[in-house]
C-alpha cells in the first residue's frame, strides 16, 4: 500500500486497531511522516492476519524473537501463522502465510532509491556483482534492488538479521533462488522466492523456507483511500 501523500489525520481511523504498545512505538517518532509509515504498516498487518484467521484486527498481539523478529499472538497464544512486514520511503507492505512453523521475510523498496556502489561492494557476493555489473548501465539501479531486497527477505526470514554472513549465500534473480557456501546449514531446495514490482513503484520480494515449502504468492496492491483495517480484506 502507498503511502506517499497520506496525513495523520487519514491514518487516525487506523490507529484504532493497535495496541498500547504500537501507539507508544508510534508516538516516539520524531516525524510525521514515519509516524503514518509506521500506523499504516501495523493497521495492514493486522488486516491481513485477521484476513488469514478470521480474528477481528485488534484482537492480535505481538512477542519478540531472539533477535526481535514478531510473532503474532491470539489470546496469549501464538497465532498459528507466519508474517513479515516491510515499511519504507512511501509504501508498506505484509506478507502472510497460514502455516504454523515456516519462516517468512518481505521486503519493499522504491524503484527511485539510489545507492552508492560501495554499498553493493560491501553487501553482495563476486557472483551477485558479476551479475549485476553484467546489465546495461540503465538497469543497474533496479538490479540493485532486485538483490537487496532478495536478500533482506532471506534475512528476515531467517530472523537472524546481519548477525549472518552476507558472503555465505547469495541470489541469482530470473528466476529467484538461493545458494549457500560450503558448510553452511540448510539446503537451497528448501528455500523459495517471489518477486515483483508493485504500485509500478516498488520491488517487493518474499522468502519462504518450511519442509516440501512451495511458494504460490498471491499478490494484492490496496488503495489506501478505501483501505478499512476493520472491515477485512479479500484474498
Amino acid at each position: 500500500m502507498t503511502t506517499a501523500g497520506l496525513t495523520e489525520e487519514a491514518t487516525t481511523p487506523w490507529a484504532a486497531v493497535l495496541d498500547d504498545a504500537e501507539l507508544a512505538r508510534a508516538a516516539r517518532f520524531a516525524f510525521p511522516h514515519s509516524r503514518i509509515a509506521f500506523v499504516a504498516a501495523h493497521a495492514l498487518t493486522r488486516a491481513a492476519l485477521a484476513a488469514a484467521t478470521g480474528a477481528p484486527p485488534a484482537a492480535f498481539g505481538f512477542a519478540s524473537g531472539p533477535h526481535g523478529k514478531p510473532e503474532a499472538l491470539l489470546g496469549g497464544r501464538p497465532a498459528g501463522l507466519a508474517f513479515n512486514l516491510s515499511h519504507t520511503d512511501g509504501g508498506v507492505g505484509v506478507a502472510v502465510a497460514a502455516v504454523p512453523g515456516l519462516m517468512l521475510g518481505f521486503d519493499l523498496e522504491p524503484l527511485g532509491r539510489r545507492t552508492p556502489p560501495e554499498v553493493a561492494r560491501r553487501c553482495f557476493t563476486a557472483s551477485e556483482l558479476g551479475w549485476l555489473d553484467g546489465l546495461p548501465a540503465a538497469d543497474r539501479a533496479e538490479g540493485f534492488l532486485r538483490l537487496w531486497t532478495l536478500k533482506e527477505a532471506f534475512i528476515k526470514a531467517t530472523g537472524r538479521g546481519l548477525t549472518q554472513d552476507l558472503a555465505a549465500f547469495w541470489f541469482r534473480v530470473d528466476p529467484p533462488s538461493v545458494g549457500f557456501a560450503p558448510g553452511r546449514p540448510g539446503r537451497p531446495q528448501d528455500w523459495c522466492f517471489a518477486q515483483r514490482i508493485v504500485h509500478q513503484g516498488f520491488v517487493a520480494a518474499i522468502g519462504l523456507h518450511g519442509q516440501g515449502a512451495g511458494l504460490d504468492a498471491t499478490w494484492r496492491e490496496r488503495d489506501p483511500a478505501g483501505f478499512d483495517p476493520t472491515a477485512g480484506l479479500a484474498w
